[in-house]
Parts: C-alpha cells; structure tokens; sequence
C-alpha cells in the first residue's frame, strides 16, 4: 500500500433531492479500497449511534414534514447533521460531488466547512468542470475541481504511488503508524 493507505476520505453529495446518491459512492469506495484508504459514507455512518440516513429515513422525514412534526425532523437531522460535519473533521480528503441543477444545502454546508479546514477536496461536477457554479470557484481551487469521477481517482492514484507529490499546504497526513 502506498501514501494514502489507512486514510479517510468523507464522500460528500446530494441526497434528499436525488434518485440515486448510493451508487457513485459505492463505485468510490470500491476503487478507493484498493488503495486502503477509507470512506466514510453517509449512508453507513461509522458512529456508534447514527442515525439512518438512507431513503427509508428520508421518506419517514418526508411524512413526518407533511404531519407537521417539525420537532421530530429537527431533532432527527440535528443529530444527522452533526454527524455529518464530524465526518468533514475526521477525513484526511473528501470526494465532493455536485450536481448545479440539484439543490444541496447539507453538502455545501460540508464542503464550506472542509474549505475553512483547508481540507484537500476532489470535487466532481455533474455535466463536467465547465459547469461549476461560479461561487465555489471562489472557494476553492479550480484544480481540484473534475469533469467525471475517473480523473479524480486517477489523481489520487498517483498521489498515492508517489507519481504526485502532495501539497502540504492542504494536506495534513498522519504518519502511518497514527493512522
């Protein structure tokens, strides 16, 4: 294993307003095993106590919204919430992946939040690199920034072979035996 093994990345994107956040994450995941690094995914919260964040959830937040239980779905996503930007702290990287036609309050909340920490992003927009919403170009470098998930894995490939050298700017890796 090379420089990223035993790593954390935290794969950051919609959700709520989507028909399929599972599978991207999981391709993600299955690449990113072959390097050891590790993905947090919200789908699988690594918390002892999550909660559940999958569509079963969503559609009993969805009922619950049309009830007018507002207390229910706030404590529910308060909890989910916190969990969620715990994930943006614990990650060594994150695999962002937006979609400009969707909205997507959580994940820009968490992308806000790794680019505050200075955390280094790989961010993949629906439609390509030429259909970045115009603020996060302001937020963060454009060279981080990837048309399809295949560029960025690539990247991270050869970050982890040694090919690329790491920017020690924005990344703060573990020595490996603090992994």
């Amino acid at each position: 294993m090379g420089l990223l093994n035993k790593c954390h990345t935290y794969l950051v994107g919609p959700m709520e307003y989507t028909t399929d956040g599972e599978s991207w994450r999981q391709y993600v995941t299955k690449q990113l095993e072959k390097l050891g690094v590790i993905c947090f995914d919200p789908y699988n919260h690594p918390f002892i106590s999550s909660r559940f964040e999958d569509e079963r959830a969503r559609r009993q937040l969805k009922d619950w919204m049309g009830q007018g239980k507002y207390d229910l779905v706030a404590e529910h996503m308060k909890q989910i919430r916190s969990e969620d930007l715990r994930t943006v702290d614990l990650s060594d990287f994150l695999i962002v992946y937006l979609n400009p036609k969707v909205p997507t309050v959580g994940s820009i909340e968490e992308l806000t939040t790794a680019v505050r920490e200075k955390k280094v992003i790989f961010m993949v927009i629906e439609g390509g690199k030429k259909n970045t919403p115009l603020w996060v170009l302001g937020m963060m470098p454009h060279k981080f920034i990837y048309d399809n998930f295949d560029d960025a894995l690539n990247v991270l490939n050869k970050i982890d072979s040694g090919e690329i050298t790491i920017d020690n700017e924005r990344w703060k890796l573990l020595r490996p035996e603090f992994r």
